[in-house]
Formats: structure tokens, sequence, C-alpha cells
């Protein structure tokens, strides 16, 4: 199927995906850092975005959104590839690395290695994200200018919520409350965890921030012994969006993908 797709720079390709609710603009910090160096693919998600979502019986679970992606690059002539992904988008890489799909993979805080616990508390922590978002978000809109005021509501999120811009955070939250394909893909990827981690034949770097209150930070050394051979980096400090709080560190990590 086809994506919406944003792809610049020259070099090694490097896929950028992002995770629920969110949209290829989640990579804003780390982009044309990247693209610099490398040719740059970053894609919506079926369902996120400017995407649309999947047609009628496909799944819309981590290993469905893989297969859509694996045949999004396929028809775009690209071939094996290093991939990165945060959150929903870093189970995805996974998938896409079963697939044989990926020559490296960066997953940044990914999803599914959680607890039953754990993924209940996640799966309400994004449902009161996304309802705060279609209630307040056009009201919000003119206030994220104060560095209070993305302190005080996105610090759930981010360790360092004054590290990100204003429109960024305008972006982040309407996309939040825009994607049509939220509901389907969360109720299937709640249902759901990683395994077969010892299908992944390639290198795999994991990179996790410690405040994380998302897909807590304990959640990194289960997703370490599930895949074989995984490299597990800790940005202190950071969030869940570790791509905003810790942007050079990220982006020398996306970097060294395939090298």
């Amino acid at each position: 199927m086809k994506l919406n797709h944003d792809r610049r720079g020259n070099g090694e390709p490097l896929v950028l995906i992002h995770g629920i609710g969110g949209e290829l603009e989640v990579w804003g910090g780390v982009v044309d850092r990247l693209a610099a160096e490398r040719e740059v693919i970053a894609l919506d998600l079926p369902g996120f975005g400017l995407s649309a979502v999947l047609p009628p019986g496909e799944s819309a679970d981590a290993p469905g959104l893989a297969r859509a992606v694996d045949a999004f690059l396929e028809d775009l002539g690209v071939g094996t590839v290093d991939v990165a992904g945060h959150s929903l988008g870093g189970w995805v890489v996974l998938e896409l690395a079963k697939l044989g799909r990926a020559r490296s993979v960066a997953a940044l805080c990914p999803g599914g290695f959680f607890t039953p616990a754990e993924r209940a508390w996640a799966k309400t922590f994004l449902r009161l994200s996304a309802w705060s978002a279609r209630r307040y978000g056009e009201r919000l809109a003119p206030r994220w200018e104060s560095p209070r005021t993305r302190t005080l509501l996105l610090g759930g999120s981010f360790g360092h919520p004054d590290r990100l811009p204003p429109e960024a955070a305008r972006r982040i939250t309407a996309a939040l409350a825009a994607g049509p394909g939220w509901k389907q893909t969360l109720d299937a990827t709640a249902r759901q965890r990683f395994t077969g981690g010892e299908q992944v034949k390639v290198p795999v770097t994991l990179v996790w921030g410690t405040r994380d209150r998302l897909l807590w930070p304990r959640q990194a050394k289960r997703a370490q012994r599930a895949i074989p051979g995984a490299e597990l980096v800790w940005l202190r400090g950071a969030g869940h969006f570790v791509q905003w709080d810790e942007q050079e560190r990220v982006a020398e990590v996306l970097l060294g993908l395939g090298r």
C-alpha cells in the first residue's frame, strides 16, 4: 500500500518509523542531522498522519504494520535497509528484521516487552492522552510557547519538555487527536507482546530513557534478553520521546547503524 513519506538526503538509506498516535514529524529533532549523511525515509504508518488505514481484513498489530511497511518499501524500490523506530515503531522495526527487510535496527523505547499490568497502564495512559488531545488540543495551541505549559502537560512523556519546540508540541498533540487508525491499532497491539527474538539475525540497538513513564525502563532488560546480542543504550534523564530529549545522542546512534 502507499504510505505518506518524506524522503531526503543522500547516502545509505535509513527508514524512520513513529509510534502509535504519531506521524513522521516526530523525528523533527533529528531528521536534518540524519539527512546530512544519509538518505532518510520517514513515513506515516497506516492510519496515522496522512496515510490511509489498512484495508479490511488486515491486522493493525505490529506484525501487520510491518508487512505493510515491507510492501511499501518494496514498491519504493528499497532493498534491505537500516531501520529505526520509536515506541510502537520500535516494535515494528523488530518485526521488519524478522521479515528480512532490515540490515540493522535501532528500537527506541519499543513496545512489546510489557507485563500485563504494564500493558494496562500504557493503554490507559495512551487513551487519556488521546482524549485530552481531542478535547483540549485546539485550546492549548497558542499556549505551547510557554515552557511552563510544556513542562506541566508533557512532563509524563518527555524528560526535558523545555527542549521541545512549541510547534513540535502542537503537531504531536494534533497528530494524537487525529489518527483514524488509533483505536484499531491500540486494540490490536494491546493484546500482544513481541515474540520470536531469536529470528532477529541483524544487529539491534535498544535505546531507552531512564525517565520513560509510558514503557518503563525495567522493560529494557527484558527486551535485551529477548533479542540475542542486542546492545542497550541508556539515556539518563530522557523520557519516552528520547529523540527530542537527547537529539544529538540519538542522531549519533542512528547514524551508526550499518557501520
